[in-house]
């Protein structure tokens, strides 16, 4: 990749990361580019030789327990009496409380995906989140975040997090936009396995689906564009990535979950269209901060990208997240070619807290509870271990 091309990807990497990447052909230019044609979902995924892409398809939610995202078949280990025991689904055999070691040396080592919940989860299903859309001053349209109902990509429940940005009535008369931009997130690992990107704009329509398999380390890119001048390009290509990398959005709820003392710094890994880069987001400071929905203790970040390890320095762009357990955006300024973009929150939903889904309880008929309670006593009953009953 040349110098001029790593910034301008740094510069646009920026912008995502401030949760503003379709919002960006609002300021892309004024003139109306007639007879580009919507690039519309694929039914399906693409068959690729030799991978499974169907892992990735979204369904809908099956009710398991919190703290069993992917449920598992149980794992089941014979005794010498032949007697089944069966340990809790999810955990191997080696990992178990019990004696059980029997595991043999050449067991391949699994990819586990790590528990990085937080103590207080800040994303409320239901919770939507609208911004007015400024550049230089002049309102430029709308953009909302919302939380959907959860969902599960290969047995695994996720957040389903999707974005709308609409140009405004007048600046539509110089330049279209409807654009939607979505993310998959690991309810375990807050880490990404789908994001998705529909972009409808006077002068470019595209459609880019990236897929995250972070037990290979893979990512998959697809990404169909038209665009008025350099007509149509399709990518489709498979590229390494560093497990665990969030995406444009979800790097913004991922920073929702993690500490933000005064002056931490939180690093972690970004994947973008195939291109592996390294985030560093730094705690500027705390202040109260005033918006349409009141005056609000803010926590101010300023994000920042690598590449290969060389900081991309370009304009300043900060975000304010609330300083409280929701971590709510609250307002984003982005430095771009000319000017600046500015999303300020207008109204915020809180959304509904989750409750933790109970695990069943086995129900007995009559004679097991019989059973059951006549064990219970032998088991309270002392031991006679001399043989003859002693006397007071």
């Amino acid at each position: 990749m040349s110098q001029h091309a790593r910034k301008l990807m740094a510069n646009k990497l920026t912008l995502h990361l401030v949760v503003l990447p379709v919002l960006c052909g609002i300021v892309a230019g004024c003139a109306s580019s007639r007879g580009l044609k919507k690039i519309e979902d694929a039914p399906l995924l693409p068959i690729a030789p030799g991978k499974d892409l169907g892992r990735f398809e979204v369904r809908e939610q099956q009710r398991v327990a919190d703290k069993d995202p992917r449920p598992a078949k149980p794992v089941v280990a014979v005794t010498d009496r032949k007697k089944e025991i069966v340990i809790d689904k999810g955990a191997d055999i080696h990992h178990s409380s019990g004696n059980i070691s029997n595991t043999r040396s050449d067991t391949k080592k699994v990819f586990e995906y790590p528990n990085r919940r937080p103590q207080v989860d800040p994303i409320w299903i239901g919770e939507k989140a609208s911004y007015d859309i400024t550049y230089l001053g002049v309102s430029a349209g709308t953009f909302t975040l919302q939380a959907l109902p959860f969902k599960e990509i290969n047995e695994r429940k996720v957040y389903h997090i999707f974005g709308e940005a609409v140009s405004g009535k007048v600046f539509s008369l110089f330049y279209s936009l409807k654009d939607t931009i979505e993310t998959f997130i690991d309810y375990q690992s807050l880490a990404p396995h789908r994001f998705h990107v529909v972009l409808d704009e006077s002068k470019q329509k595209r459609n880019s689906l990236e897929l995250y398999d972070s037990e290979k380390g893979e990512t998959f890119f697809w990404n169909r564009w038209n665009h008025h001048k350099k007509g149509y390009v399709e990518v489709k290509d498979f590229f390494p990535m560093q497990p665990l990398s969030q995406d444009s959005l979800s790097s913004l709820y991922y920073l929702r979950t993690v500490d933000l003392s005064d002056g931490a710094v939180v690093k972690f890994p970004v994947v973008s269209e195939g291109k592996n880069w390294d985030a560093e987001v730094t705690v500027v400071k705390r202040e109260l901060l005033d918006t349409r929905i009141g005056k609000i203790r803010a926590i101010k970040l300023q994000p920042e990208t690598k590449y290969q390890g060389i900081l991309k320095k370009q304009g300043d762009s900060f975000l304010w997240l609330s300083d409280d357990d929701r971590r709510i955006l609250l307002r984003l300024e982005a430095k771009v070619r000319i000017g600046s973009v500015v999303a300020s929150i207008q109204s915020f939903e809180k959304g509904q807290k989750e409750e933790p889904v109970m695990t069943p309880v086995q129900v007995l008929d009559s004679s097991e509870l019989k059973d059951a309670k006549s064990n219970a006593w032998k088991s309270k009953k002392p031991a006679n271990t001399s043989g003859s009953l002693k006397s007071r």
